[in-house]
């Protein structure tokens, strides 16, 4: 199977997949669109261009690659100055999974399968993927928000949080929530799901806690 994904500019793309180890195959040029054919190893990546550019779902595109040899990886992208999100060290990649963004705003996600010998002895493998927290990372590559959370508790008290993501209900009503909240309402309102940031919310929703509640409220 070989991935490809539409681009903006064929030149910076390929050098960002450069830093991951893949090699330009194949190329092809004409008047209104370009193409670029990568490899590393039995991976394949295909990117294209065209002018003017194709009218593609916004969704951003996720990538996965595991390497032998992570820390290798990370210096090289250090070196071409690209940001760098540790993950953890989640059950399927023991060694340590890192999330960077290329120029087109899609997720790559890079993991190690195995963990390596100068990992920490007793490292415990810990999940950090969280679909709301790639929603958010969506909305703040697209420039943020400057709304605010707009759910209220049961005193019509308003959080004083930042809003991170999108909610929305299919009878067209949605809000923007801070991720606390937002986990709070996909849990509680089985209707509830990620919205598009830019569409309408679940404007009736009212917060179980108390705005001025702990974090994590204890038992009883």
């Amino acid at each position: 199977m070989v991935a490809a994904t539409y681009v903006r500019d064929i030149a910076a793309s390929r050098a960002f997949y450069e830093l991951l180890g893949f090699r330009e195959q194949l190329a092809g040029q004409a008047e209104i669109s370009a193409w670029s054919s990568l490899r590393q190893g039995d991976c394949r990546i295909v990117l294209t261009s065209t002018q003017p550019r194709l009218d593609v779902p916004a969704l951003p595109l996720l990538f996965y690659f595991y390497f032998d040899d992570l820390a290798v990886v990370l210096r090289g992208l250090e070196e071409g100055g690209v940001a760098t999100a540790h993950m953890g060290y989640p059950p399927h990649a023991r060694g340590g999974e890192v999330r960077i963004t290329d120029p087109d705003g899609n997720t790559v996600l890079l993991g190690q399968l195995d963990p390596s010998a100068s990992q920490p002895a007793g490292q415990e493998p810990t999940s950090r993927f969280s679909l709301l927290r790639e929603a958010a990372a969506v909305v703040r590559a697209g420039g943020g928000t400057s709304t605010g959370c707009q759910v209220v508790d049961l005193l019509q008290q308003p959080c004083p949080a930042k809003a991170d993501v999108k909610l929305a209900d299919p009878d067209g009503g949605s809000l923007w929530a801070c991720l606390r909240h937002a986990d709070e309402i996909l849990l509680t309102v089985p209707t509830a799901f990620i919205a598009n940031p830019s569409g309408a919310g679940l404007s009736g929703y009212r917060s179980r806690w108390p705005m001025t509640a702990p974090r994590h409220p204890q038992p009883g």
